[in-house]
């Protein structure tokens, strides 16, 4: 079995929760409603516009077995809204290996690293998106595609920014898994 990614947390509804209240509760304590009414905008910001573009980047968990692939469907927004909101409960989609034609990587082996002591005044504020960045740099995906000519493509990353070259080297043996299965049929 091979895994990759994280499985999606509460995390971003934590933060989006925490988010309503440093802005609302400062700005209630001034404005009265309109404080709350102004935390609840900046929380549908971070719910609504922020983690749905952002969710496969951070949170892309892959599990192939010898029977099936697992892994979260982001390809609607409101998919990704829902995310949110059921954190470690967003149920896997599931795809039988014998439906898959083919299978490869696609994306740059080689890894980008982020700077190390970024000496800007603001490097607090970038630091807290250093994760984001860095797997934006490494895109790589595993793309399947399907008996039915359907193509999908599962990132790898998150991984691939933390640890490019064994993530690199798995997701290969990950991709002749995959593909083994076939080769037997073809005997």
């Amino acid at each position: 079995m091979f895994t990759f990614g994280k499985k999606i947390s509460f995390r971003p509804l934590i933060i989006a929760l925490i988010f309503l209240l440093v802005v609302g509760s400062p700005i209630a304590g001034a404005f009265g409603m309109w404080g709350w009414a102004a935390g609840i905008g900046v929380f549908i910001v971070v719910v609504c516009v922020y983690y749905p573009g952002v969710l496969e980047l951070e949170f892309n968990y892959i599990e192939i077995t010898d029977h099936e692939i697992k892994y979260y469907d982001f390809r609607s927004w409101w998919k990704r809204v829902l995310m949110v909101f059921m954190g470690p409960m967003t149920p896997l989609k599931s795809i039988d290996l014998d439906e898959i034609v083919s299978a490869r990587t696609i994306g740059q082996e080689k890894g980008e690293k982020m700077p190390v002591g970024m000496a800007i005044p603001a490097s607090n504020f970038i630091g807290a998106f250093a994760g984001a960045v860095s797997t934006i740099q490494n895109l790589y995906w595993i793309e399947i595609e399907l008996e039915n000519g359907k193509k999908i493509k599962l990132s790898l990353a998150h991984d691939k920014a933390y640890n490019t070259e064994k993530k690199v080297k798995k997701a290969k043996l990950a991709v002749e898994w995959i593909l083994a299965d076939k080769k037997k049929e073809d005997h």
